[in-house]
């Protein structure tokens, strides 16, 4: 048998192995796609929630909770147990339930507190203040704070109202057009005449010696006779 045959035969060995394995590949890949969804708080079914928290070590869970906030505290568990015991730990503890929580240590406070204890008010705006809600708030603080720190918890109700404002202005003409009409014109304009004459007459006298001709002064009866 010449080598060429024998690689040939090698070849088509490798193809049928990989034929065979390609169903069982495909199966484990299905398989881990679907333990990587099962570790993933936002992917894993509903009803495998609790299990998943508890392999985070989620200290509070109530099967109550709306599934966001089931998710959340899931989600948040590693960075919960990296600040557990600190202030921060507190107010996440507190924040996937929406309250708006304030602490304020022995020394902040005026005038002082007891030395080593803190002051924590916790408003509320989605529900009113009842024994449950407080009990709840009380256990989430207890684990997520320092055993030997005190502290004094106080509720209070938050309402949040948005002011809207609005403006709005209105500009408009209204134009008549009527049909021609030729109406009387009426003027009151005054007309004033004015007419004026002037004439003028000259009489000149002269003389009878340089009025009269000589030939005249001749012929004319100087006695009187007449």
């Amino acid at each position: 048998m010449s080598e060429s045959q024998l690689l040939h035969r090698g070849a088509e060995l490798l193809e049928h192995i990989q034929a065979a394995q390609s169903p069982i590949f495909e199966v484990l890949n299905d398989a881990a796609s679907c333990l990587e969804a099962l570790w993933q708080p936002d992917t894993c079914p509903i009803a495998l929630l609790p299990w998943l928290a508890w392999s985070q070590s989620v200290t509070q869970w109530n099967e109550q909770w709306p599934e966001p906030i089931k998710r959340q505290i899931i989600a948040q568990s590693y960075e919960q147990h990296k600040h557990l015991g600190t202030r921060f730990a507190i107010i996440n503890a507190l924040a996937p339930f929406g309250y708006d929580t304030r602490i304020t240590e022995w020394f902040e406070q005026v005038p002082k507190g007891p030395v080593g204890t803190i002051a924590i008010d916790v408003a509320v705006s989605d529900r009113g203040l009842d024994e449950s809600l407080y009990q709840q708030i009380f256990q989430t603080i207890s684990a997520n704070k320092r055993h030997s720190i005190q502290f004094d918890l106080s509720l209070s109700l938050l309402s949040t109202a948005k002011i809207q404002l609005a403006s709005a202005t209105l500009f408009g003409s209204s134009v008549t057009v009527y049909p021609y009409y030729a109406s009387e014109i009426v003027s009151d304009a005054q007309v004033r005449l004015v007419a004026a004459s002037q004439s003028c007459s000259y009489t000149h006298i002269n003389p009878r010696s340089s009025y009269a001709p000589t030939t005249i002064l001749d012929h004319a009866d100087t006695s009187g006779s007449r």
